[in-house]
């Protein structure tokens, strides 16, 4: 009996003619948007530029790109390549700053984005646990809004991104770990009277001047619901702002309240920053959660921030219950 060899399977067509310069360009295209400004990026002129776009759609027998006036506009099929292109680029950057890591004596390398509601208490503590188990890898950590946080995470230049995601932000291609869901406290400066009350009013308590949050935000939402169930709103509020840093340090100058999460106002009350009023815990509007990308497995590192982050939510999630007894 004879046996005749699997045939290997051909490379795909893109696989055979896409050239690495070509995918650079269209990744620069999905950052600058225009040919002129990606060409620069990239170092090659425009004409040098639009010679190898026009030759990648003529390889592929595809029209990627058409003119809209004095510009070019990606076609569905130009856009799916950007947009995969600038995943490849993002991940080749990310490994070559990997292997200069491990060259350089390090275990790896983690790139992380923070949301601003897991960047005051979740991060750091995980990174301290991270510290004492793995101290030869080095993180990467990025703070910004949560969508540019996603672009980057699709574009190959995070591992993950934590923080509290916005429904409409949830898309197929994300893999989502929830680690917990902190309520938010009523707060005031250490210096605020009410913050030395014993269990003050709503009335009492919305009779202040108030921060509120940003119209529109989740948790802007969720306090609207609270004045609606008081049938009253703050007798002041001129201020509008999701900044902590902002709030806290006008909550020290200012005898003004605010609502911020549970987790993060236990860690600043500590530290002498602000009280929290004991008027009851409020719903917070998302759980802080772990998102990466559902086509793309982590690194041994990435997955021991990930281990780090689980300890530390759970330990978070303690603390706040406590709270909410010690409230009760």
């Amino acid at each position: 009996m004879s046996f005749k060899p699997r045939a290997l399977p051909r490379p795909s067509l893109l696989r055979r003619r896409v050239r690495l310069r070509q995918l650079e360009l269209l990744a620069a295209f999905e950052r600058t948007r225009t040919l002129s400004a990606a060409a620069r990026s990239v170092h090659l002129s425009q004409p040098a530029a639009s010679k190898l776009l026009h030759a990648l759609g003529v390889d592929l027998g595809m029209r990627l790109f058409e003119r809209a006036g004095r510009t070019l506009r990606p076609t569905a099929a130009g856009q799916a390549l950007i947009r995969r292109a600038a995943t490849v680029i993002g991940n080749l950057e990310r490994t070559q700053a990997e292997l200069e890591a491990i060259e350089g004596g390090q275990v790896g390398l983690a790139a992380v984005g923070a949301g601003m509601g897991a960047s005051y208490v979740l991060v750091p503590k995980a990174l301290v646990a991270l510290l004492d188990e793995a101290p030869g890898l080095t993180v990467e950590v990025r703070e910004g809004p949560m969508d540019e946080l996603l672009a980057l995470l699709r574009g190959g230049r995070l591992d993950m991104v934590v923080g509290r995601l916005d429904v409409a932000l949830i898309e197929r291609d994300l893999v989502i770990e929830e680690l917990y869901d902190p309520p938010m406290c009523v707060v005031a400066g250490p210096q605020h009277l009410l913050g030395k009350a014993r269990r003050p009013s709503w009335s009492e308590v919305l009779a202040q001047e108030w921060i509120l949050p940003q119209a529109s935000t989740p948790m802007r939402n969720g306090l609207e619901e609270v004045f609606r169930r008081q049938r009253q709103r703050p007798a002041r509020c001129f201020v509008e702002s999701s900044s902590i840093q902002t709030n806290v340090m006008l909550l020290g100058e200012r005898d003004m309240l605010w609502v911020l999460s549970a987790d993060i106002a236990a860690r600043l009350s500590q530290l002498g920053l602000l009280r929290i009023l004991p008027v009851g815990l409020l719903r917070g509007p998302a759980p802080l959660a772990i998102v990466h990308l559902r086509d793309r497995a982590l690194s041994p590192a990435a997955l021991h921030v990930t281990r780090c982050l689980r300890q530390a939510g759970r330990a978070i999630s303690q603390s706040y219950k406590g709270l909410a007894r010690a409230r009760a």
